[in-house]
């Protein structure tokens, strides 16, 4: 299927110029490989500087790190997930904490053609717009979305980004008002926050559609839960 024509640059729309209290923090510095764990301390860290400085440093190894080195499956394994109850490749998807855009990737190799991202990391996003995959990016803290993207995706997918010292539940709602009426979800969250997810998704107009706990690294235990809902109702019902 061809890909609609795209602007010869993504563009990087700036919307905040630094993230809330839970927004996909980024900490640290001085990686150095084999001495320090940038995952562990990604999702460890406590500041939107942190955040900030770990993914700036990062970003160049980034995919070479994670889906190399430490064999992370998991953003794959949701765009699969999603694409099986996406009624139409054509219809747009946002991804949330996008990063190097590695759900985007595989949407498209699996036939998505409208994509758009959102990140708290232009330097992340850089990496992600060289791939091609996406329509647009957007520089952003999910806790303040434009309202101009209140009601227009058919879908959202996040990997990655609801976890610990990342995007808590409290977002939910306003992630939610993202979408069209009868949008999909497709989310990756780690078991460790899953408790506190849970009854928010369960008392958010969503009809469950899929659900398992599965690993999401190479030989790795089960550590994050794969939820793919349906928005049983229109953004302007949900609170």
């Amino acid at each position: 299927m061809k890909r609609p024509e795209r602007e010869n640059e993504v563009r990087l729309n700036v919307m905040v110029e630094s993230g809330g209290p839970n927004q996909r923090r980024r900490g640290g510095s001085d990686i150095e490989a084999g001495t320090i764990d940038p995952v562990r301390r990604a999702r460890s860290i406590s500041s939107a500087e942190q955040a900030a400085a770990l993914y700036a440093e990062w970003a160049p190894t980034y995919d070479a790190d994670v889906f190399g080195e430490l064999g992370f499956t998991g953003s794959a394994r949701i765009a699969e997930l999603l694409v099986g109850v996406l009624p139409d490749p054509t219809l747009p998807v946002i991804d949330l904490g996008c990063g190097t855009g590695a759900v985007g990737r595989r949407l498209s190799q699996l036939g998505v053609t409208i994509v758009d991202g959102v990140d708290l990391s232009p330097e992340m996003l850089a990496i992600a717009a060289s791939s091609g995959a996406y329509r647009r990016l957007i520089v952003a803290d999910l806790h303040r979305l434009d309202d101009q993207s209140r009601a227009s995706y058919a879908a959202s997918v996040s990997a990655g980004t609801f976890t610990t010292g990342h995007v808590g539940p409290e977002v939910v709602p306003r992630l939610l008002d993202l979408l069209r009426p009868e949008g999909l979800i497709a989310w990756v969250i780690a078991t460790q926050v899953w408790p506190q997810f849970e009854p928010v998704l369960a008392t958010s107009r969503l009809a469950p559609l899929h659900k398992s706990v599965e690993a999401i690294r190479r030989d790795g235990p089960p550590e994050a839960v794969m939820f793919v809902a349906r928005v049983t109702g229109g953004s302007d019902e949900r609170s």
